[in-house]
């Protein structure tokens, strides 16, 4: 997508300036500062800047920044450091410039924007408390390719701007702290999101009908789920997870449940032993029946009975 039209641009700031911060404090960039605020004892500087039009190159700094977008219309090509984006201009968008490298915005129209530096050192040393190798410590992932949102950062930087007053010294305290809470959600946002489980697609219904034909035809024999999953021609675990997905029960709670359905028509006959229905519908013995039965019916196959006759 072609970039926004081309404007006149702002020379290029001088190289050699620690921060961000610096090159709209007191680099060429200054004629755009707002405010600028400092977070108590803590390295970290807020910046708040309005620019029109035009492209602005950035000098690789030490920092890290944090910027948002606070207002404007229109569309944004930025590059910092993985290639040229270019997207519609959306207020509460993030962006996250590693240290050391050159960027690249511009703007079809005129934009305000805050950022947050944050010295790589402190950082690197945060990172370190957190547990992240030192190797890690300047790679925040998929939060340097390109923008993103995080309402909870956004929240945060709008608290510690607004606390961050120069006639608030209590405040200071609070924006020590919730610049801490800020570094912390990047270090969770960037670690990868876990995979989300593979979608268990249910046992295809040719695939069931024969199962289910297949466990009625021998229910009074003992088979486990690699003699089912065998019919379905699957893996006996891909087999389980497919046959719940498609019946809302494992093979197991269906076979039970089809056994004591067997042995209900089989107790209609009063002349049949318990003991040879239990053999009949597939049960281990008399035992083995009666426990299920009751656990599924609350009472005993004795007892279902003569209910039935009464």
């Amino acid at each position: 997508m072609a970039a926004p039209p081309s404007r006149p641009a702002p020379e290029a700031p001088e190289a050699g300036l620690a921060s961000l911060a610096d090159v709209y404090g007191r680099g060429c960039y200054a004629r755009f500062l707002r405010a600028q605020r400092r977070i108590g004892m803590a390295p970290f500087a807020l910046v708040r800047f309005r620019q029109p039009a035009g492209a602005f190159p950035d000098p690789p700094t030490a920092d890290y920044t944090l910027a948002i977008n606070e207002r404007g219309r229109g569309r944004m090509v930025f590059d910092i450091g993985t290639g040229r984006h270019s997207l519609p201009f959306r207020v509460g968008d993030l962006v996250l410039k590693p240290p050391g490298v050159a960027t690249h915005f511009a703007m079809d129209g005129p934009h305000q924007k805050s950022f947050l530096s944050l010295p790589a050192p402190a950082m690197a040393e945060l990172m370190r408390s957190a547990g992240i190798a030192a190797g890690a410590a300047a790679d925040f992932g998929p939060l340097h390719q390109g923008s993103f949102r995080s309402p909870s950062i956004a929240r945060l930087l709008d608290l510690i701007w607004l606390e961050a007053a120069e006639d608030n010294p209590h405040g200071r305290l609070f924006s020590e702290g919730a610049a801490l809470a800020l570094v912390a959600t990047l270090l969770r946002l960037r670690r990868p999101e876990a995979p989300s489980p593979p979608e268990i697609r249910p046992l295809a219904p040719p695939r069931l009908r024969a199962v289910l034909d297949w466990i009625e035809a021998h229910l009074a024999e003992s088979f486990g789920l690699t003699e089912l999953a065998a019919v379905a021609c699957l893996s006996p675990h891909h087999f389980s997870r497919a046959f719940k997905a498609a019946m809302g029960e494992t093979p197991r709670a269906h076979v039970t449940a089809r056994r004591i359905e067997r042995a209900k028509e089989y107790l209609e006959d009063r002349d049949l032993p318990l003991a040879e229905i239990a053999q009949l519908c597939g049960f281990a013995d008399q035992s083995h029946f009666t426990a299920l039965f009751g656990r599924r019916m609350g009472m005993t196959p004795g007892a279902w009975r003569r209910a039935r006759g009464s």
